[in-house]
């Protein structure tokens, strides 16, 4: 299991940057990589509720599917991610063409603190697919944090 950790800071409050995180309306903004759009997203905000989305460009819709496992306003928000289909099933990563036959769940912990006008983020995650995996999903991330440091 590989664990990845990365950094940022949102010239935002930590409730506003809070709100991007757990509101459909600020997530459909910026929950996707460059080159595609959130064309879905549903959040029940509470721990067990399910969080879905759908990331869309020109050749393709990959839908993911989240549990929130821990909600402490506006300082912890982590989940169980996993690739679903457009109905919400779990399905492994080749299921989009992507290294793993298996449902892997994968925990995502983001933690806020505010500092002045400005919100510290640390997200962790843990990923047993393959180190390709962890560099493409570095790359997104980096990408949507981009899109969310312009609509903040």
């Amino acid at each position: 299991m590989k664990k990845s950790t990365m950094e940022r800071e949102f010239n935002a409050s930590i409730e506003k940057v809070w709100e991007a995180f757990t509101t459909p309306k600020m997530l459909s903004k910026w929950w996707s990589p460059e080159g595609m759009t959130s064309s879905y997203i549903s959040v029940d905000l509470r721990e067990g509720g399910f969080f879905r989305y759908c990331m869309k460009s020109d050749q393709v819709e990959v839908f993911g599917l989240g549990e929130y496992e821990t909600i402490t306003k506006p300082t912890i928000l982590s989940y169980h991610d996993t690739f679903s289909d457009a109905k919400g099933t779990p399905v492994p990563p080749s299921y989009y063409g992507m290294p793993g036959d298996k449902i892997e769940k994968m925990l995502f912990i983001f933690s806020f603190s505010a500092k002045g006008d400005k919100t510290h983020m640390r997200l962790s995650w843990e990923n047993s697919i393959d180190e390709k995996m962890t560099a493409d999903m570095t790359k997104g991330w980096n990408s949507m944090f981009d899109k969310l440091d312009s609509v903040l």
